[in-house]
């Protein structure tokens, strides 16, 4: 069975925080031409920016693309639906050297120039403390009716150990057949009598192998 290829397609879609113009550029500068030339991958409608393309190389594609703004998806090539024809330039763009796209370590800002978001003013809290561990926080907290306890005066406790299941199930113990004869071999002997000899694994030649 031959490996499943995929398709990088964008619909248009921008990343939070990203405008049309920012995003270009950065595209432009990841496939090393001019933003103008990839005007036909922005004017709506699908476009596929890379077709039959492994999951690994797809992959790389998506994290490269969406570092750049473009909110992407990857299709099955086998399942992709018709796309828009693209200008001479944007194809070319679409077959762009792709070898210096590397996928950023996990926790990395991979947003540029994101949106400043001012921080939100807060009111004066000088006049707020907080409780005591312990202290019941909630005002007005409803009242719950006590509920009546029936004379429990005849009830004692039984002692520690005592059985306090009435008539038990009487459960006869199973017959046990005679085990004089029986011993336990000492700890770490082998148990298995005449075992069958396993055939060693043949050790391959890595005197070519090395870590660097």
């Amino acid at each position: 069975m031959s490996e499943p290829l995929f398709n990088i397609v964008f619909f248009g879609i921008l990343q939070p925080g990203k405008d049309k113009d920012t995003a270009m550029q950065n595209m432009a500068k990841l496939f090393k031409t001019e933003p103008a030339e990839l005007t036909p991958f922005f004017a709506g409608g699908r476009k596929v920016i890379k077709s039959n393309v492994d999951e690994l190389v797809a992959e790389k594609y998506r994290v490269a693309l969406e570092n750049a703004g473009l909110v992407i998806k990857i299709e099955e090539a086998a399942e992709a639906a018709p796309t828009q024809p693209l200008t001479a330039s944007a194809q070319q763009a679409s077959k762009a050297d792709t070898g210096g796209i590397t996928i950023a370590e996990v926790g990395a800002n991979v947003i540029e120039n994101p949106v400043e978001v001012p921080p939100q003013k807060i009111d004066d809290i000088s006049n707020i403390s907080m409780a005591e561990v312990g202290a019941d926080v909630l005002e007005n907290p409803p009242e719950v009716v006590a509920q009546e306890i029936d004379d429990i005066s005849s009830i004692s406790m039984a002692e520690v150990g005592a059985n306090v299941i009435e008539h038990p199930v009487e459960v006869t113990p199973a017959s046990i057949a005679d085990i004089s004869d029986i011993s336990m071999a000492e700890a770490g002997a082998d148990i298995v009598e005449n075992p069958k000899e396993k055939d060693k694994a043949p050790i391959p030649d890595i005197s070519e192998l090395s870590l660097k």
